[in-house]
């Protein structure tokens, strides 16, 4: 069994390659050639809670899984205490026949390239190179900068960047690592100056809220017509826009059919991804399943009445094991070719 630390991962990552194995994940869940956990066989992945004090629960998630076509593994990712600024991924590879490893990361870093990756991914999906001129970022941190390293690849038309972070000297340390990139920034004060007027719109501010209504809400009337918003961690949408203004997209929606298995309804106010929101609104039949566009969806080309509308399409990311497997098992292979 292989050992990959975080400095090996860092020395032969690159999100250009992350994309790719993105790319080669859709392609076989398109054939229905994988698997992760729960009764659909598409659970994000089991929770267990240890207390940590009087007042604070250590939390466990455990994602188990397997991608066919041509990686034929089985995977398993672990992560916890998650608790801020605690967290931390390992990941496993396994020969499904066998069960026997066959590596073992540190995954971190992994973690945060493959959902920069996967937002990449969907970009490519739904918008065209020359239609990206300013971007909208919510939240800075490490996902966010992968991701514009990689945006800044694809979309050479980009000439304005808004952010906003936490905190203004977070926003300037994001900034700080694009010194050599001749486009502009813009620190914005709060959300609707970074949706004004973006062509796309990037929302991770993370899971650190301790209610519903810290998370940022993202209104209506800011939101280009056009415009892509890709929702990586929680974000808040009015019902109306969701049911009505919007196109909905989701990375896989059967996952958020089994949230709604495992957490019981309503989903959105215990985990407050929007892909909750998407099933919380199914359930109460304000949706219909048929309006929620897989990226499945869009490799079949299918529901494409839905796509052409021009209305404003909102991604829901959630995070799955067979993102994992990829570009695990690809980065593997450039670690051994080396």
């Amino acid at each position: 069994m292989i050992y990959i630390d975080e400095k090996t991962t860092a020395k032969y990552l690159n999100i250009t390659n992350c994309v790719k194995s993105i790319q080669k994940m859709y392609k076989i869940m398109q054939t229905k050639d994988y698997a992760m956990g729960g009764k659909n066989a598409n659970s994000h992945g089991m929770r267990i809670s240890i207390p940590r004090d009087k007042h604070t629960n250590n939390t466990f998630i455990a994602m188990p899984g397997f991608l066919g076509g041509e990686y034929q593994v089985a995977g398993l990712k672990w992560h916890g205490p998650n608790i801020r600024g605690t967290t931390n991924y390992t990941l496993i590879l396994n020969k499904p026949n066998t069960g026997a490893p066959i590596a073992f990361f540190e995954a971190n870093l992994l973690t945060s390239y493959r959902t920069a990756a996967l937002s990449l991914y969907v970009t490519t999906l739904l918008k065209q190179a020359q239609t990206i001129n300013k971007v909208g970022l919510i939240g800075g941190g490490e996902i966010h900068t992968i991701f514009l390293q990689g945006l800044l690849e694809l979309y050479p038309n980009i000439n304005l960047i808004k952010i906003k972070s936490k905190t203004e000297s977070g926003a300037k340390k994001f900034i700080s690592y694009f010194k050599k990139f001749k486009f502009r920034f813009e620190i914005c004060k709060n959300v609707n100056a970074v949706l004004d007027d973006s062509d796309l719109i990037s929302v991770n501010p993370g899971f650190d809220f301790d209610s519903l209504s810290q998370m940022p809400l993202l209104r209506t009337k800011y939101l280009k017509e056009n415009v892509l918003v890709l929702c990586l961690s929680y974000a808040k949408f009015s019902d109306e826009f969701l049911i009505n203004g919007a196109i909905k997209v989701a990375d896989n929606f059967a996952m958020y059919e089994s949230y709604l298995a495992e957490f019981g309804y309503p989903v959105y106010p215990k985990f407050s991804s929007l892909g909750s929101r998407f099933i919380d609104l199914v359930y109460d039949r304000r949706v219909k399943p048929g309006e929620i566009v897989d990226i499945v969806d869009i490799l079949n080309n299918t529901k494409n009445e839905i796509l052409t509308k021009n209305k404003p399409i909102v991604f829901a990311s959630g995070g799955m094991i067979t993102e994992d497997i990829a570009v695990a098992c690809d980065l593997l292979k450039e670690i051994k070719i080396k």
